[in-house]
């Protein structure tokens, strides 16, 4: 699990954790992460995740955010006991645990596939992971549950920022979903805020943030919830604020480069430094290889074009976070290969959404229709597939790629 730790400020060992593709930080209420601080901005500055690790942005902040003593001006990926201040006050240490757990997570299913409806034997739980009542298991065994301060609520919060009705879980084609109710504070899920009135399914091991105030986890298994929040509050038994930042600053005056590069395996990536610069990334849904990426990838070597892809590598492995890391740093240009099974992936939303957060150039190719493009992707037109004549499409896009690496 990736996390920010208060060492400094408002809420002094609080623990922040980073489930989202995008987090923001700042003063409003409508971030991800809210800290309330005289020299915390409204929105202060932004987390975009990479791999198993988030990327720092400032957002023309006041007080301005550092990592190590600098000042960003650019994206700063972070790596686990960076130490991050938003302005003077506020002392923020990042923390992660193995990639290894936060991959087991991602994969972890909804529900039981045999389960149609929560039961009195067989249900998910809200487990409260941070705020009052922390530890605190909630089991859904309704179809409906309603959360807000309203003494009627299913789960009642007492607490002012929080509304009377807030939010409701709704139980459909077997998966809860969730519906802010146009709540005064606002509600999020990984990170991401809720639009309010438009329900969102929910997964094993999201993260819900109700008004900055309460965070619950969803999951099918309360007792490994409860275990990791004991084992996260024995790793807050640090050293004083103060022994901690004269120990990092210390350490930090070895580091020369933001990125140090991640341990991999005795088979490695098969990549050196510097070995994608100038490629195109192509991203997909893995089952999609044959039929479209391998003629792609023909055409496209032929036509002169550097390209790359990690099909090559275990999704997930260790070996396979350092090469997409490296390739979504150095790659010149996204193809994004669209298709309702490639929209569900994690790991091609994440390519998407890293390249269109740095204004790098996308290319996306409608494979096979889809309900909704999202938003990062309708900046350029789509180029159509036709399976009648896929020359053409290949053509257009070698063009398309071509014109935009200049």
């Amino acid at each position: 699990m990736t996390r920010l730790i208060m060492r400094r400020g408002p809420q002094v060992g609080k623990v922040f954790t980073l489930e989202g593709e995008i987090v923001t930080l700042g003063s409003g209420m409508k971030n991800g992460i809210v800290i309330q601080d005289n020299d915390v901005s409204r929105e202060h500055c932004r987390l975009v995740r990479v791999m198993a690790d988030y990327e720092l942005h400032d957002l023309n902040s006041a007080r301005g955010t550092f990592v190590a003593g600098q000042r960003l001006k650019a994206g700063w990926l972070l790596k686990p006991g960076n130490v991050i201040e938003l302005g003077e006050n506020v002392v923020l240490e990042y923390d992660r645990a193995p990639a290894v757990v936060e991959m087991e997570k991602i994969t972890t299913s909804s529900a039981p596939k045999h389960i149609t409806k929560p039961t009195e034997k067989s249900h998910p739980y809200l487990v409260i992971t941070a705020g009052p009542k922390t530890g605190e298991v909630y089991p859904l065994k309704s179809e409906k549950v309603t959360i807000g301060r309203d003494q009627t609520s299913d789960i009642m919060v007492a607490n002012s920022a929080i509304s009377r009705s807030h939010l409701i879980l709704r139980w459909k084609d077997n998966a809860y979903e969730i519906e802010d109710q146009g709540s005064t504070n606002g509600t999020a899920v990984n990170g991401a805020v809720l639009e309010a009135k438009v329900p969102r399914q929910i997964h094993s091991n999201d993260v819900i943030n109700v008004a900055a105030t309460v965070e619950f986890r969803f999951t099918w298994q309360p007792d490994d919830v409860k275990n990791e929040s004991e084992e996260t509050r024995e790793k807050l038994a640090r050293p004083s604020t103060k022994e901690f930042l004269q120990r990092e600053t210390a350490d930090n005056k070895l580091i020369t480069q933001p990125n140090s590069k991640r341990q991999t395996s005795k088979l490695g990536t098969g990549l050196q430094q510097g070995a994608l610069l100038d490629h195109v990334f192509i991203t997909y849904a893995r089952s999609e290889w044959q039929s479209i990426v391998v003629p792609m990838m023909a055409l496209m070597q032929d036509a002169g074009l550097k390209v790359w892809v990690d099909q090559y590598l275990i999704q997930g492995g260790d070996d396979w976070m350092v090469a997409v890391e490296q390739a979504l740093s150095e790659c010149k240009l996204l193809v994004v290969v669209i298709s309702p099974e490639a929209l569900e992936s994690r790991y091609v939303r994440l390519a998407y959404r890293y390249f269109f957060n740095r204004e790098k150039p996308i290319v996306p190719v409608l494979y096979a229709p889809v309900d909704e493009v999202p938003l990062e992707l309708r900046k350029n037109d789509l180029l159509p597939y036709s399976s009648s004549d896929r020359k053409k499409t290949f053509d257009n896009l070698i063009q398309e790629v071509k014109r935009l690496k200049g």
